[in-house]
């Protein structure tokens, strides 16, 4: 951007909402979070995703070490 278009953007006032409108929106807001029921909690995925997480790390660190030492052998 130059330096004129910099002034001009300097130069606008900060945007405010209409007191009323904002009122109204923050007041449909709170009603639709009035009406909506509870979730229901969800199911601790850790238990499942970090042993898998953990053995394929495995796998994969023992693949890298086996073609290590696959390529040393060949030399």
């Amino acid at each position: 951007m130059t330096d004129p278009l910099f002034r001009m953007l300097a130069a606008l006032p900060p945007a405010e909402p209409e007191p009323a409108r904002a009122d109204r929106v923050r007041a449909r807001c709170r009603a639709i979070l009035a009406r909506q029921t509870p979730h229901r909690r969800k199911r601790n995925m850790t238990p499942f995703w970090a042993p898998l997480l953990a053995g394929l790390g495995g796998v994969y660190l023992g693949e890298a070490i086996r073609q290590a030492l696959h390529l040393y052998w060949m030399r």
